[in-house]
């Protein structure tokens, strides 16, 4: 026998509305009411399914939502006890996991707290229940990403990782950072340009090397002017420091600033002049950098000269920001410019020439105007007045 009751409202005893149907509308109970599911009853629709036996979600006065809590404290809290199952994220299992759709369904990226320790460390993982753990990628279409620090400031203590691939690591007075190779001898760093490897520091032992090693200074010619100059050409020390200026000022975020300055005209350290930073303009202060190691150069025009820098390997790859930096190699590997004529052997010192090459010395006793000894007789390159250079080793 079936029974039929057709009716469009229910009403309580108060004449309150339980459940009304107004067109294809079905309103259950009333503003303040509460709508209860009793425990071990079940909720059934399309695209919901209830077997929970205890609150699962709950959503406060605030329009915060709980996932396991009912203690709601942010717009979205997710909660869980729950044991890691297979045990490959500690004691418990990630509360949120985002799944990948059909065919992709063994892909999951994962975040979660992991108390295993005793200390609760968050943690976000990608990885395949088949085949393990998966690469993450962070900010893939660009922008810098930030550890431990909340702005891209390098005077704010944490990591940046820039997005043209730089890394930056700004420490407080208690911090370090360790590079610790277990086990066995091998290398720390490789040093690559395009893709090739240059250099590397590698560990042996108690050794640790510098391989692919140039030592080199920062210098600059007196009016800093910026001639061509043919790289292993011989440089000599003025009696002029390099002097590097900087504009200092806090910016509208409060985040210090030290950009690199120029002096120009009647200009001097400690003056305060408007400077426009990024469309604002700020009052910056010149400030002098305490440097006291770095002469001024010249192209050695002295024979036999006794203070040789080193050689010109390049001009610096700074801002282009007027002040032209020279890089000297003084010691370590390098090539040397040698006089148009000059035979060299291996072994050989060299001494300045006095027109920005190198000649070899007359005897093999090392003196206050050695600079170099040769290392191959190779010529890498020919120049067009007839000097060449050759790989040497300098000791300046």
């Amino acid at each position: 026998m079936t029974s039929i009751l057709k009716v469009d409202t229910i009403q309580d005893a108060d004449g309150n509305n339980i459940i009304n149907e107004s067109g294809n509308t079905i309103t259950i109970g009333a503003s303040g009411d509460t709508i209860s599911i009793p425990s071990g009853a079940n909720f059934n629709s399309v695209g919901i399914d209830d077997n929970a036996d205890a609150t699962a979600i709950t959503i406060d006065s605030s329009e915060q939502v709980g996932i396991g809590t009912t203690s709601v404290l942010s717009p979205f809290h997710v909660a869980s006890a729950t044991a890691d199952a297979d045990g490959s994220l500690g004691s418990q299992a990630p509360q949120m996991i985002l799944q990948g759709g059909t065919g992709n369904q063994n892909n999951r990226f994962e975040f979660g707290m992991d108390s295993s320790g005793g200390t609760a460390i968050g943690f976000l993982q990608s990885r395949n229940t088949a085949s393990g753990v998966q690469d993450i990628s962070l900010n893939p279409k660009g922008g810098n990403t930030i550890v431990g620090k909340s702005s891209t400031s390098t005077t704010i203590t944490g990591s940046q990782f820039g997005s043209n691939g730089d890394l930056i690591n700004i420490l407080n007075a208690s911090g370090y950072n360790i590079i610790n190779r277990q086990a066995d001898d091998g290398v720390y760093i490789y040093f690559k340009q395009a893709n090739s490897t240059e250099g590397n520091i590698s560990v042996s032992g108690t050794t640790v090397s510098y391989n692919g090693f140039t030592g080199t200074h920062w210098t600059r010619l007196i009016d800093n002017s910026k001639p061509t100059i043919l790289k292993g050409t011989v440089l000599e020390t003025l009696d002029e420091m390099v002097d590097w200026y900087n504009l200092e000022f806090d910016d509208s975020d409060g985040n210090a600033q030290k950009i690199p300055h120029l002096l120009t005209g009647s200009q001097s350290a400690e003056d305060v002049i408007t400077y426009n930073h990024n469309g604002t303009d700020y009052q910056a202060t010149i400030v002098k950098e305490a440097d006291i190691k770095h002469m001024k150069s010249k192209v050695s025009d002295t024979t036999d000269a006794k203070n040789v820098y080193g050689v010109f390997s390049h001009w610096d790859f700074g801002d282009d920001d007027g002040i032209n930096d020279i890089i000297v190699a003084s010691v370590g590997s390098f090539v040397v410019r040698i006089k148009s004529g000059e035979t060299v052997a291996k072994g050989d010192l060299l001494q300045s020439n006095g027109d920005g090459t190198a000649k070899v010395q007359t005897d093999d006793n090392v003196k206050s105007s050695s600079f170099a000894k040769v290392l191959s007789t190779t010529v890498i390159e020919t120049y067009d007045d007839g000097s060449f250079i050759v790989p040497c080793s300098l000791m300046c």
